[in-house]
């Protein structure tokens, strides 16, 4: 089944893509925008729906959407960071990452080789 991914904006720069169904969202990947940074801190899936690779196409869909935008994302969300770190040279163009910002394998994450 194609789940339809779509996209809400509100006040104070924050935004959110969801899937729903049947009326319910099941789930969600919210973010707050910062000129052309996005603080995508939160994905969140039901339970029932677990284990599908619906994060991952939220995931991808944001990463679109940066990409479209020319805006950079810090992962914070610990999913999002996770994807990230696991394939660096995927999300390189829109990994927003500081000079001197902390590296190896913190969190116990292992980066594949770019």
């Amino acid at each position: 089944m194609e789940r339809v991914i779509q996209l809400q904006t509100g006040a104070n720069n924050n935004g959110r893509f969801f899937i729903e169904e049947n009326n319910k969202r099941i789930a969600e990947l919210d973010f707050e925008m910062d000129g052309d940074i996005i603080n995508a801190y939160h994905t969140g899936v039901r339970h029932e729906f677990e284990g599908q690779g619906i994060a991952a196409q939220l995931v991808d869909k944001l990463v679109d959407f940066a990409r479209e935008k020319h805006l950079q994302v810090i992962p914070t969300c610990s999913y999002i960071f996770a994807k990230f770190s696991h394939s660096p040279s995927k999300y390189k163009d829109v990994w927003h990452r500081h000079a001197d910002e902390p590296t190896g394998n913190s969190c116990g994450l292992k980066r594949k080789s770019d």
